[in-house]
């Protein structure tokens, strides 16, 4: 009987360790899956797109950035609704188109670059851009303010983008001075694999003609 209950025991056992070493591996490919950006249309709008993501690793703090993306285009959509109106109504052509781009995906970091064209008619159609950067680790939303977090990374950050600008008279005005760059929460930037870029939305300190321009900044200038 004895023996009996050694080799009951020992059958347990290593039925229990081929259950723990089956359900290893996908509890490790679980948790290292790499986060993914899926595209959607809103309201089967062709001309309005947005991102939602997924495998973040947590579910409470996926729902609230897909939350925040699903805002953003509602938004839009109001927007758009309000362009081609007045078009028909003043009887001009409208364009409205939403697009994104994934900016970083990588080390527990996401950015998603948002851009928004809008023609109400004149000589040509303007394009904004919106940020929108995460600490999946962290689980929070990151803004400029929070990585330029004293005066003095402000201050070195500043210096190296206005050495920038001079050194690239093409895409900035001639004109534009150290303190005219702004940098705050609401300064568009996306991560890199280096540190961040800032980003120049159309007529930010340049002409029309020179985009959106990402400058980058590597982490060494201001930590």
């Amino acid at each position: 009987m004895k023996w009996n209950n050694m080799l009951k025991a020992a059958g347990i056992a290593v039925l229990l360790f081929s259950v723990v070493a089956y359900a290893a591996p996908s509890l490790k490919a679980v948790q290292t899956k790499t986060p993914t950006v899926s595209t959607h249309t809103y309201k089967k709008i062709k001309e309005l797109t947005y991102p939602q993501v997924h495998h973040i690793g947590n579910a409470v703090f996926e729902k609230k950035i897909n939350q925040e993306l699903e805002a953003y285009i509602e938004q839009s959509y109001q927007e758009y609704l309000k362009n081609k109106k007045a078009g028909e109504q003043q009887g001009f052509k409208t364009e409205y188109q939403t697009s994104f781009s994934v900016k970083y995906n990588a080390a527990g970091k996401l950015s998603i670059q948002t851009l928004n064209y809008i023609y109400s008619g004149g000589a040509h159609g303007l394009t904004s851009v919106q940020s929108f950067n995460y600490d999946l680790k962290a689980q929070k939303r990151v803004t400029l303010d929070q990585i330029l977090n004293t005066k003095t990374k402000v201050s070195k950050t500043r210096d190296y983008l206005y050495s920038y600008i001079k050194k690239h008279d093409e895409l900035f005005f001639p004109d534009v001075k150290k303190e005219d760059i702004t940098l705050n929460k609401d300064t568009m930037f996306y991560f890199t694999a280096n540190g961040i870029a800032i980003v120049f939305g159309q007529y930010d300190l340049g002409p029309y003609a020179a985009g959106i321009r990402n400058v980058q900044v590597p982490a060494s200038i201001y930590q």
